[in-house]
């Protein structure tokens, strides 16, 4: 994860299956976000997981869903 891009804690869940190359879209409390190119990938517990994109780092918690192993 590059320490320089911001960094978004979030709680949603993931509106389809996550890829390194592609968009993630993830089910917020608040509406759907899609991201920007997702560039790395790192589950940190089963209802846990960080990504970086083009622009950002996230820590998503998962909402009635684990990250498929």
């Amino acid at each position: 994860m590059n320490p320089q891009k911001k960094s978004i804690e979030i709680t949603g869940r993931l509106l389809c299956p996550m890829a390194v190359g592609a968009a993630a879209f993830i089910a917020e409390p608040e509406g759907m976000r899609r991201t920007s190119t997702v560039l790395h990938v790192e589950q940190i517990s089963a209802n846990e997981v960080c990504f970086e994109t083009r622009n950002t780092n996230y820590r998503l918690h998962l909402e009635g869903q684990e990250v498929p192993a």
